[in-house]
């Protein structure tokens, strides 16, 4: 019987340090899962600030180029009205002149 009582307790003992074992395993599993989980976070964090950037250079690029036609468009109107004051301001002289004389 004495026998039976040591026996139990023995398997008793190795049962508690199994689930101490398993309570310890399951404190690293999610030290670890919390730790992958902050890595994951940083990685995704990082990607996602490259994104943003990439998407700020192709934007800013876009404006620039916008721009650039912009002002382009805005010489040739520009140079074109300079032709058309040019060319016809003589005109237009004698047209205000003759106004003015017939008043």
């Amino acid at each position: 019987m004495n026998e039976i009582i040591t026996r139990l307790n023995e398997i008793e003992e190795k049962a508690e340090a199994i689930i101490r074992d398993a309570k310890s395993g399951k404190e690293r599993m999610l030290s670890q899962l919390e730790a992958d989980e902050r890595e994951i976070d940083r990685k995704y964090e990082a990607l996602e600030q490259e994104k943003e950037e990439h998407l700020r250079q192709q934007i800013s690029g876009e404006n620039e180029k916008r721009i650039a036609q912009m002002q382009e468009k805005a010489g040739q109107a520009i140079s074109r009205l300079e032709t058309d004051f040019t060319e016809t301001k003589e005109q237009r002289a004698e047209k205000l002149f003759q106004k003015i004389i017939q008043m």
